[in-house]
Parts: structure tokens; C-alpha cells; sequence
């Protein structure tokens, strides 16, 4: 097995970083017909935004189909709460009306952030992983201006597998090998009564004064589903309680490193605003791929889209 270390993959990482947009941009006259209705109601839906908030209204209009064939098209907009975490967004909210109705498999989808159109107006995270439950193929087509042109793509780009070879752990600088001993040392904790899949995180980060610490989760589920925690989002927001949030490192225990998608969408946008630039070890066995929130989270959503 060929020896790499950490810093031996930085310039791989901030190549990657630096990838451009996603899919192939094409104009509003060269889509199909179904397409181009699919954007203009993107358009006509984030009028409908409830975004008192963010003053950020994002619209999504969605093809499906049932299992009889049957094709429709459902809308959505982005809904906000004085509560954050009630917040829904307008991807999810097309999404979640579909399968109410029966309208299981995503074929198309459309989407535009009325206010912004640049780097980044790509779902986030969490929409990410629910479009890729119903659509892995589905089309994709992100408004990339107001003359309504799209970058067109696969649902399946948005949480792509990590495209480097694995190493061995042994490998790896002090501080990842302490951080995956703790992984392993931790995953016991993990509570999971309901999808019996223990998961263990380590988030290593800085504070202003340039100190380093490493940060524990691990899963905690609940009997409401969605009030379980992921084990990448419990290091991470410790990490931030603390006040480490720079130079972040996310070290994760996962089931297989040639999967696609091997952290939870919820978890990369976490991780997102720590920096597009954050770093990420996926770890399985005595073996890891290091890789970054930018490879794993392409053209993904973040800050500088609600400046």
C-alpha cells in the first residue's frame, strides 16, 4: 500500500476546492419543453416564500412519476421559522408533497435562488440527501442567471463517493492516528436503538489563538427520528461551542469508503461552515481516505450566498 500522508494530499485537496460549478451550463432555449416549464415555475413558486428571516426565497418545481407511470409536477418554496431547525427548504418541501401523493420516483427537478445565482445556489446538504433517496438519476437543472440558462446535472453529482486511494491508517499524522484510535475507542457509546448503525466522529480544529483540540461525537437517535443527532454533527458543534472553528479536520468512522455519499448530506453542510476549505478523513478498519468538504460537497451552499 503506498504511503501518503496529510500533507502530502493538500495540493490534491485545494485543486479540488477550486473545481468549477457544477453540470454543463445550457441555455433556456435549448431545453426541452418540460424543462423549460419546470424553470419558470421555479420562478413563479419563490414568490410564495416565507422567508422573514433570511429575506432569501428559493423556489423548486419537481418531476415525478408513480409506480403506474403517471408523471407530475410539484412545487415547492422555502419556509422559514422563527425556530431555525423548522425551517424547511423548497427542494424538500416539492420533495415531501411528492411522496404524499405517491410520486416516488424523482425524475427532474428545477431550482432557483431568486436573489442569487452564483457560486454555490445549489441545494444544501440536507435536500441533497433527500433528493438522492428518490432520484440518484434524476436531472438537475440550478437557474444560473435571470435570463433563466440552468447548469444542468445528476442528482447523484451532489453527493458524490471520495475519489482518493484509501491508506493505511498507520500512515497518517499523529494527531488523525490519536483521532482514530478515539473513534474506535468510542463507537460503544453511540446510542442507536433504532438503526443499529453506531457511528463516531472526531472534529479537529483551531481557536483564534491557534490552538488545536479534537472534539468526541457520537450518534444519539430519538424516538422522533428527526431529533436524533449525527455523530459528525455532535463533534462539530462542540468543536464550535469551544470556539474551535478553524483549520477543521473532520475524522469519520464509515461502513464501506467506496460508497457514494459515505457522510449524511445534514453533516457536510454542517462542516461547511467551518470553510470550504475543511478537511475530511473517512475512515474504515485500519484503512482511510482523506478527502475535503469540497469534494464531497461539490459547488455546495454556504455564506457567501446570504451576504
Amino acid at each position: 500500500m503506498k504511503t501518503v500522508t496529510t500533507q502530502e494530499t493538500q495540493a490534491a485537496i485545494e485543486a479540488q476546492a477550486a473545481t468549477d460549478r457544477l453540470g454543463s451550463f445550457i441555455t433556456f432555449e435549448d431545453l426541452a419543453a418540460d424543462e423549460k416549464a419546470l424553470v419558470q415555475e421555479t420562478w413563479n413558486v419563490a414568490k410564495n416564500a416565507y422567508v422573514p428571516l433570511s429575506h432569501f426565497p428559493v423556489g423548486a418545481a419537481l418531476l415525478a412519476q408513480n409506480p403506474y407511470g403517471q408523471t407530475k409536477v410539484f412545487k415547492g418554496c422555502n419556509v422559514e421559522n422563527r425556530f431555525f431547525q423548522a425551517t424547511i427548504c423548497a427542494e424538500r418541501n416539492a420533495a415531501t408533497t411528492a411522496i404524499a401523493e405517491g410520486y416516488t420516483r424523482f425524475l427532474k427537478v428545477a431550482l432557483v435562488l431568486q436573489n442569487y445565482q452564483g457560486p454555490g445556489a445549489s441545494p444544501c446538504g440536507l435536500c441533497r440527501q433527500v433528493l438522492l433517496e428518490f432520484g440518484f438519476d434524476a436531472v438537475v437543472l440550478q437557474v444560473a442567471d435571470k435570463q433563466s440558462n440552468v447548469y444542468r446535472y445528476r442528482v447523484g453529482d451532489l453527493l458524490p463517493a471520495a475519489g482518493h486511494e484509501p491508506v493505511a491508517c498507520t500512515k497518517l499524522d499523529p494527531s488523525h492516528k490519536r483521532a482514530v484510535r478515539r473513534l474506535k475507542q468510542s463507537l460503544a457509546r453511540a446510542y442507536t436503538p433504532y438503526s443499529r448503525k453506531p457511528r463516531a466522529a472526531v472534529c479537529i480544529a483551531d481557536d483564534e489563538n491557534g490552538r488545536t483540540r479534537q472534539w468526541l461525537g457520537v450518534t444519539d437517535e430519538n424516538a422522533s427520528y428527526g431529533g436524533s443527532a449525527a455523530a459528525e454533527c455532535v463533534a462539530m458543534r462542540n468543536a464550535r461551542s469551544a470556539g474551535f472553528t478553524r483549520n477543521a479536520t473532520l475524522v469519520v468512522a464509515v461502513d464501506s469508503l467506496s460508497a457514494p455519499n459515505p457522510i449524511e448530506g445534514e453533516c457536510l453542510q454542517v462542516l461547511r461552515e467551518f470553510g470550504p476549505d475543511a478537511k475530511v478523513i473517512l475512515v474504515d478498519g485500519d484503512a482511510a481516505v482523506l478527502s475535503s468538504v469540497s469534494e464531497l460537497l461539490p459547488d455546495s451552499f454556504g455564506p457567501q450566498a446570504l451576504s
